[in-house]
């Protein structure tokens, strides 16, 4: 083999190797089309720390769960009720649309039935049942929206 064709023949064979090694392309993945609740820094932390105290409590309720305790329950969801919707301060609650506002009641007001239902009704498979829809409103939240950081947090409607 020539020199010429070596050359040409290494070449395509470290360009075989480079793409072999390279993970498949694969069909592009979409641009994320949620709806952006755009915030300030110190406004995105406080919402993202209540989604944080939402999936705490929602773990006390499962252990809680495990050992029938409804007493527990009825204490961990009593903390995520209507009270709680209440530490969000009023500038950044004037800055989420309507929908996420709905969405966020629908959660507190979930959780405070879900504290008198523990203690009226202790059944477990009941409090399952409530559970089941809180998660059901959190999925719902985080397939609309997503939180982005700006200045001025202007919020755009829902599509």
């Amino acid at each position: 083999m020539k020199a010429r064709h070596k050359h040409i023949a290494a070449v395509a064979l470290g360009a075989l190797l480079i793409a072999g090694a390279a993970p498949a392309a694969g069909p592009a993945k979409p641009a994320d089309q949620r709806a952006p609740l755009v915030l300030l820094d110190e406004e995105r932390h406080i919402v993202l720390e209540e989604m944080r105290n939402f999936l705490a409590v929602l773990q006390t309720i499962t252990d809680a769960l495990t050992r029938e305790d409804m007493k527990e329950i009825a204490r961990a969801a009593r903390s995520m009720g209507s009270g709680a919707a209440n530490e969000i301060p009023p500038k950044t609650v004037a800055k989420l649309p309507e929908e996420f506002k709905v969405l966020a009641g629908g959660v507190h007001t979930t959780f405070d039935l879900m504290a008198l239902d523990a203690e009226s009704l202790a059944d477990p498979k009941h409090t399952l049942t409530q559970m089941n829809e809180l998660l059901q409103k959190c999925n719902a939240c985080h397939g609309i929206y997503q939180i982005k950081v700006g200045k001025g947090g202007a919020v755009k409607a829902v599509r």
